[in-house]
């Protein structure tokens, strides 16, 4: 599962364009398509840093609690959403900022893969021109590019940081 994250985008770009041009997912051809497979390219890529950070999460929950829940009448659907999805919150939140960042900051996938629609650091790069740099627009842009990121993290921030914590100590 994380063989693929330590692939760099740039050793994949290349099929992956390709795969997205004959499914049409290029923005070029549907732009709808295009918001999908940006999506989908995104979540894959991040889906391994968020298995394993949260694997580690999901190890730390007693066996005992799972049991207990399913003895008291509860289905397994509800033994996870009501007992043990609120005993990780702090790892789900820690995953989200982690998956957040990586996608918000992501630029190499975003550039090949789109024509219209742009991510963040793919259209700061289209303020620097061969007759200067526009700036006054890269570091409105820049700030603008921050506050998303700072407004999400401050949302989760009481989760964050005991979901950083939580497998600091062995005991």
């Amino acid at each position: 599962m994380l063989g693929q994250r330590f692939l760099p985008p740039i050793a994949i770009i290349v099929p992956l364009v390709g795969m997205y041009k004959v499914a049409g997912m290029r923005d070029t051809d549907n732009l709808f398509l295009g918001y999908v497979g940006l999506i989908i390219i995104h979540s894959l890529m991040n889906l391994p840093i968020a298995v394993l950070l949260l694997k580690s999460f999901f190890d730390d929950v007693p066996k005992d609690v799972d049991e207990a829940a399913m003895i008291d009448g509860a289905t397994r659907w509800q033994t996870f959403r009501k007992v043990v999805l609120p005993m990780v919150r702090g790892g789900v939140a820690a995953a989200a900022v982690l998956c957040f960042i990586f996608s918000w900051t992501e630029f190499l996938l975003s550039l090949f893969l789109t024509t219209i629609i742009r991510t963040v650091p793919v259209k700061i790069t289209t303020f620097v021109t061969s007759t200067g740099s526009e700036w006054g627009f890269i570091s409105a842009l820049g700030t603008a590019a921050i506050l998303p990121g700072f407004i999400f993290i401050l949302l989760v921030q009481r989760h964050l940081v005991r979901g950083l914590t939580l497998g600091s100590l062995k005991e």
